[in-house]
């Protein structure tokens, strides 16, 4: 069977621009181009289609392409990328139009090198992201139809109750897997092991017990810390896999992966899922204020995602990245979170990271064996 082409919609009031990007888009094949010169019948292709990838000029006559960027954004039944094609480049247009919604920008004059090389990119977070919500649909039918299956039992089993416990107890187990499994992917995708996501449960598992929280309380951290980081799945490439520091734009782009890894998660029906989702928007926040993507501060940033940023933290301090080699002993890293303890971190989570420094460290060795 032949590959379906993928749809792509240009918006544009230039009738010469919509050519040149439908004649791009011809000679590389494969795409299928819908193009509008105004909002409105734009608005009205992207409602009637099953668009792929949308090119959306800002200046528009009917209507601002940021406007038309957010009401595309707040009807879209699943992701899909916005880039915006346009003259403006200044900082206070980028902002705007990642406020509304939109994915990336590509300045007038177009490149054509430079245009298919982030469509591609943006095509590969859109199948990504597709993925996810067709797995989020699986994992919710077969929670629906296993609840099915307990309710049925336990009409049979009237006063069955050890059986009921049990069966339960397997529905959590496998939940549980599922989220860790998902959370390994994740790593993968930022080239890092399996062993990342065991060191950040183990170690958010044991600051939580020397917070005194419930075993319940802990247990559930635990099993949340490997969804921090599931909105690096979202990031391009490029950005991800840089094998040097980043720089100020580049930084930009990965700290998106807060914002996509809420949305992955938005609407949480569980308290596990719930603080999966705290822990993936607010682990880069910090004490004072000045952490992203919210600016929270104090005890306004979520408790699992205060645990989860010294843990996070603490194993980048001792861990290779794909930039670089691990910066500090386990000494060295424990000093440098106490010294920034009432600024970057909790001041109470730090004192409990300090209490359970030795079970870290016990733990540090079990992932080494």
């Amino acid at each position: 069977m032949r590959e379906p082409k993928i749809s792509v919609l240009v918006i544009d009031d230039h009738p010469a621009s919509r050519e040149l990007l439908s004649e791009y888009f011809e000679q590389e094949g494969g795409y299928e181009v819908l193009d509008a010169g105004d909002a409105r019948t734009g608005f009205e292709l992207f409602r009637s289609h099953d668009v792929d990838l949308v090119l959306l000029d800002v200046m528009l006559p009917d209507e601002s392409g940021f406007d038309l960027c957010r009401r595309m954004k707040s009807v879209a039944k699943n992701f899909v990328p916005v880039v915006m094609v346009t003259a403006l480049n200044s900082t206070t247009d980028k902002v705007q139009g990642m406020e509304v919604g939109a994915d990336d920008f590509i300045s007038k004059p177009i490149i054509r090198e430079e245009l298919m090389a982030r469509t591609r990119s943006h095509l590969r977070t859109k199948r990504m992201m597709d993925r996810i919500e067709q797995y989020r649909a699986e994992l919710n039918t077969f929670n629906q139809r296993l609840q099915e299956q307990v309710e049925i039992r336990t009409r049979q089993l009237q006063g069955a109750l050890a059986e009921l416990k049990d069966a339960k107890a397997e529905v959590e187990e496998t939940r549980h897997e599922i989220i860790e499994r998902l959370g390994v992917a994740a790593e993968y995708r930022d080239q890092e092991t399996g062993l990342h996501v065991k060191r950040m449960s183990d170690y958010v598992y044991e600051i939580s017990l020397a917070l005194d929280l419930p075993q319940a309380t802990a247990e559930s951290f635990r099993l949340a810390a490997p969804m921090h980081d599931i909105g690096k799945m979202g990031v391009r490439d490029h950005v991800l896999f840089k094998p040097a520091q980043l720089e100020e734009g580049e930084e930009e782009l990965i700290r998106q992966h807060t914002i996509i890894g809420a949305k992955i998660m938005a609407n949480p029906r569980t308290g596990l899922l719930e603080i999966a989702q705290q822990m993936a928007r607010s682990h880069h926040e910090r004490w004072d204020g000045a952490g992203y993507p919210d600016g929270l501060q104090g005890e306004e940033i979520p408790l699992p995602a205060r645990v989860c940023a010294v843990a996070d933290v603490f194993d980048a301090l001792t861990s290779e990245r794909v930039y670089r080699s691990a910066v500090d002993t386990f000494a060295d890293a424990r000093d440098r979170i106490v010294a920034d303890a009432g600024t970057v971190f909790d001041p109470e989570v730090v004192r409990a990271f300090e209490r359970a420094y030795d079970k870290i460290l016990e733990a540090c060795e079990g992932d080494d064996q």
